[in-house]
C-alpha cells in the first residue's frame, strides 16, 4: 500500500485507483490505469475458482479441471506459446498422459 500511495503522491489520485493494484504511468494517460501482479492475478483466478467450486459444490473432477485451468493461466502469464502438455510438465509431477487419463477415465 505504501507504493500505491507514493504513485498517488508523484503522480495523482486521477490516475490511480487504490487498492491492492498499483498503477503505471506511460505517456499521456486519461484514464486510470491498472497493473496487477502475478500474486493479484493467481488469487483472483484461485478466488474465482474457490467460489465456484463452494457455490456448485461440484465433483472432484470438475474441481480437478478448474485447477488446471488456474495452473494454465498462472503458467501462460510468463510462457504464452506453451502446449497444455508443457503446462502439465511445468505444474503436476506425473506426466502429461497421466493427468490427461484423469479426465478421459471418467
Amino acid at each position: 500500500m505504501a507504493v500505491t500511495n507514493e504513485i498517488t503522491r508523484v503522480i495523482g489520485s486521477d490516475v490511480v485507483k487504490m487498492g491492492e493494484r498499483a498503477a503505471t504511468l506511460t505517456g499521456e494517460i486519461h484514464e486510470p490505469v491498472y497493473v496487477w501482479t502475478r500474486e493479484d492475478i493467481s488469487n483472483a483466478v484461485n478466488n474465482g475458482v474457490d467460489l465456484v467450486v463452494d457455490e456448485l459444490t461440484g465433483s472432484e473432477r470438475d474441481s480437478d479441471l478448474m485447477n488446471m485451468v488456474v495452473n494454465a493461466v498462472m503458467t501462460l502469464l510468463e510462457n504464452p506459446h506453451y502446449t497444455l502438455d508443457e503446462v502439465i510438465t511445468e505444474c503436476y509431477d506425473e506426466d502429461p498422459e497421466e493427468v490427461r487419463s484423469w479426465w478421459s477415465g471418467w
